[in-house]
């Protein structure tokens, strides 16, 4: 092992270009409907009962009966529902803390607060409203379903096979308890009891393909294709418009390499589709089959279909984009990825491939321009300021980093913001702050000390430049247990440790001078 004892950037210019992946765009999400298909849930999380009038007239009318009474309960409870129906969990999440504050303290707050604070990345904060929701009613299949999801994200699937194996043996006739139980087998890998259970919900409601898909994906997790494509089959003839259940067949064909049946299917979901980005996005996954079949003319053709079809859906440049860029025409990726920002630059897939390109380039200041856009538009976006700081630190804006990580770690408490903070900080000179931040990572994160060094390190450095001797030492030897005894680094951390030592050694006394 080779420690390199020089404060490694949160993220390098290379790290960087494999962080954009993480950012989320408009195009990515509308991609989802005709993409992969990801393990089926076994219902949507439980959403609130719908209002029985437009949510466009449901929703002005609570907010001015609100502004009447700002106390009425009822309509604070309708309306964060209301808002929860319209992706707006940040206002819905306003209300059901001024609820829970105020002691309306019911099931029903509790669980709307809970999917709130889940749609706006606060999983603590979800889980620990859901499960007051569940203790006070713990039979509801709604409460337990959407609990039971919250533990298989937040990887705990012990809890989350309690909680489903308590709403299944309340609600023996709700196919939904079935299904999330056997999610939660499927997740531990229990796939011949998890099958089970999607077959016990099929039984319930022979009409609803969804515990078809859900044993299909089973079957596509142990590699078992040809009795995945039966179940896909099954379920598409259950409902020949079910967009899932298709994808599911295409991508079974395509994994056979079978692509008349694939394409087939694929422009089968293309009639389907009514908003011309997901039919772009069917376009999209068809060239991606072609690109990998090597057929790269038809695949730049299929590219180049979707942009003529659909000129105003900027997500069809940047698909594009990323394919030339696969094929190292950087020049081209270049173009399609600017133009697929669009004319007000205001497309975050797009942005953040740019930024991607720039960085991998090493071309810091125009990355830079990206990602600093993209936090403009994604505001609320940890990852965004992010990747901005990261940008920074690779240009030795210190400064600047620091704020951004900063904003990132307030968005959402993240290891990757707490460290790019850290090393800012140890950039600028904020001691203070930055021994504060490496001691946190060490002790909340001690896997992440042992396999990024710098951690350590970093601690050391910050606490000899707060004039904190001791601490530097202890945090210095505790790195050194970590590397091999007898490797460059070793010695190199040894070195440090004795220099405090050194420092630290009283100076000797000197002898009293003899008088004549």
């Amino acid at each position: 092992m080779q420690l390199r004892l020089v404060p490694t950037l949160a993220l390098t210019a290379v790290a960087l270009v494999a962080a954009v992946g993480l950012l989320p765009g408009a195009a990515g999400a509308k991609a989802a409907k005709a993409g992969p298909a990801a393990a089926t849930s076994p219902s949507p999380a439980p959403s609130p009962t719908a209002t029985p009038e437009p949510l466009d007239k449901a929703v002005p009318r609570l907010e001015a009966r609100l502004k009447t009474d700002p106390n009425d309960k009822a309509a604070m409870t309708e309306l964060a529902a209301d808002y929860l129906q319209i992706n707006r969990p940040d206002l819905a999440a306003g209300l059901t803390q001024k609820l829970l504050t105020a002691g309306t303290k019911t099931a029903q707050v509790y669980y709307f607060d809970g999917l709130a604070q889940g749609g706006l990345g606060h999983q603590k904060e979800s889980l620990a409203s859901l499960e007051q929701a569940a203790n006070l009613e713990p039979t509801n299949p709604g409460v337990l379903g959407t609990l039971t999801n919250v533990y298989l994200q937040t990887n705990r699937p012990a809890d989350a096979e309690r909680i489903a194996k308590r709403a299944l043996t309340f609600n023996k006739d709700d196919k939904n308890a079935y299904m999330a139980y056997g999610q939660v087998l499927a997740t531990e890998g229990k796939y011949d009891l998890a099958r089970q259970q999607f077959e016990g919900a099929a039984k319930i409601d022979p009409k609803d393909p969804r515990p078809v898909l859900m044993e299909a994906q089973t079957y596509s997790s142990q590699n078992a294709v040809a009795l995945a494509a039966q179940l896909f089959d099954r379920a598409v003839a259950i409902d020949p418009t079910n967009v899932e259940a298709l994808v599911g067949k295409a991508r079974v064909a395509a994994s056979q390499h079978n692509v008349k049946d694939a394409m087939a299917t694929y422009e089968q979901i293309f009639t389907l589709q009514v908003d011309p980005t997901d039919k772009v996005a069917v376009i999209d996954q068809e060239a991606i089959l072609y690109a990998n079949e090597k057929m790269d003319t038809e695949a730049a053709a299929a590219y180049q279909r979707a942009i003529a079809q659909f000129p105003n859906v900027m997500s069809g440049h940047t698909a594009y984009g990323e394919y030339l860029l696969a094929k190292s025409d950087k020049a081209g990726a270049e173009r399609e990825f600017i133009a697929g920002a669009g004319s007000n630059r205001d497309q975050v897939d797009a942005l953040a491939r740019l930024g991607q390109l720039y960085a991998g380039q090493n071309q810091i200041p125009k990355a830079i321009e990206q990602f600093k856009r993209v936090t403009e538009i994604a505001q609320n976006d940890p990852r965004a300021h992010l990747l901005l700081g990261a940008s920074y630190s690779a240009n030795k804006q210190f400064d600047k980093a620091r704020d951004e990580y900063k904003a990132s770690y307030n968005l959402q408490h993240t290891p990757d913001a707490l460290l790019g903070l850290g090393q800012a900080d140890l950039q600028v000179r904020n001691y203070t702050e930055c021994s504060q931040v490496y001691d946190a990572l060490d002790k909340g994160a001690p896997d992440l000390s042992r396999q990024n060094p710098a951690i350590l390190y970093g601690l050391g450095q910050c606490y000899q430049g707060a004039k904190q001797p001791d601490k530097a030492k202890a945090a210095y030897q505790k790195l050194l247990s970590y590397v091999p005894p007898k490797s460059q680094a070793a010695t190199q951390i040894k070195s440090l440790i004795d220099a405090i030592d050194r420092q630290q050694k009283p100076a000797p006394k000197k002898a009293p001078v003899k008088k004549a």
